[in-house]
């Protein structure tokens, strides 16, 4: 089995190229025009010679197959770009090319990229296509990717960014682009990006940074350690012999450290369950998104989950807190007095119930 050659013509408008990967007998190859994107280099009224393509050695069964599959899904993508729907043209022609890496693939590839305006990934596409096609692609042909490559010089730019910690997070726009430190810059559109470097343990440094046409930039980020959690106070009971339980000061700083206790888990349990209703928002825009992964996918839905856990359980222990901080006012503002004779008299504890609320004191 081989593969067939391209065939070129002339069009007006954007064209692409018609590759069988896999031809059937007696089918004819379809064929479109490479005149490429605005501002390009058409082609040329008649059509370069063709050349025939590497011969492989005879697949395998499984081999076989991928074939088939890469050759039904780059049709299917002629077809979807014929009729406007380049955005399913596009997936068709990377998932071909990912079953069958062939290099005529990635100038298809390059084209319905800028179609999409997504220029920095069709500036790679067309890159990797000089480079793997080498010799075998005509010089015709070479000058017009040139002048395309030429084209989106003007609308990408190169951003490097550095960081002061290693193995921190970088994302762009929302999608994750590596971990610090980076090998190399990173090629985008040019305009306007949301720049975000998160890592363990520092506090999250997001940004917004402007690029034009051809620009190289450096950004640095410094990364602020977060605080260290203060441990929580501690509480002391001490044994008395004297007839009063609790003083009356005692009892209502204790009464006060609870109803702040109280408000600090309500407060935390809104806070968390903002950034899990936040994960779950990106959740549902990510499933709509194209590029997004599976794996993206479970990272954020598992994040959404833990945080609506831990929300629910803080608002819990709050509901707990927040009675027995009532039953301390009710208990402090209420509670009975020690009998005058304090040496005569025995211990006692006692609660009450009355229209007033609920009282509880004691004396040893």
């Amino acid at each position: 089995m081989t593969l067939s050659t391209m065939t070129l013509t002339r069009c007006a408008g954007p064209c692409i190229v018609a590759i069988a990967l896999f031809p059937c007998p007696g089918q004819a190859e379809p064929a479109r025009a490479n005149s490429g994107s605005v501002g390009t280099a058409t082609a040329s009224d008649e059509a370069p010679e063709a050349t025939e393509a590497p011969r492989p050695t005879t697949p395998a069964p499984e081999d076989g197959q991928l074939l088939e599959e890469a050759s039904d899904r780059y049709m299917r993508g002629l077809e979807l770009y014929g009729q406007g729907e380049y955005l399913l043209a596009l997936i068709e022609f990377e998932r071909a090319y990912e079953l069958i890496p062939n290099y005529k693939v990635l100038y298809n590839i390059g084209q319905v990229r800028i179609q999409l305006t997504r220029y920095s990934k069709a500036r790679e596409a067309l890159e990797s296509y000089l480079e793997q096609g080498g010799d075998q692609i005509s010089s015709e042909r070479r000058q017009q990717v040139q002048a395309d490559l030429e084209m989106l010089a003007e609308r990408t730019a190169r951003l490097r960014i550095v960081t002061t910690q290693p193995g921190a997070r970088i994302s762009m726009d929302g999608v994750a682009v590596g971990t610090s430190p980076l090998s190399e810059p990173l090629l985008v559109n040019a305009g306007e990006h949301n720049v975000e470097v998160r890592k363990s343990g520092f506090e999250t440094w997001t940004g917004r940074v402007t690029l034009a046409g051809r620009d190289e930039r450096r950004l640095a980020v410094t990364l602020v350690a977060t605080p260290e959690a203060k441990p929580p106070p501690k509480i002391v009971v001490e044994r008395r012999t004297e007839r009063e339980i609790v003083t009356g000061g005692s009892a209502r700083s204790l009464m006060w450290v609870s109803w702040a206790a109280t408000g600090t888990l309500a407060l935390g349990a809104g806070v968390v369950g903002y950034f899990g209703i936040n994960k779950a928002n990106d959740l549902e825009s990510m499933r709509t998104d194209y590029g997004v992964t599976r794996q993206q996918l479970d990272d954020t839905q598992s994040s959404a989950r833990t945080l609506f856990l831990i929300s629910d359980l803080t608002g819990a222990a709050a509901v707990l807190m927040g009675g027995v901080s009532l039953y301390l006012t009710l208990s402090t503002s209420d509670a009975p007095a020690p009998p005058a004779d304090r040496r005569s008299s025995t211990p006692t504890v006692g609660l009450a119930v009355d229209p007033g609320g609920v009282r509880w004191g004691g004396w040893f």
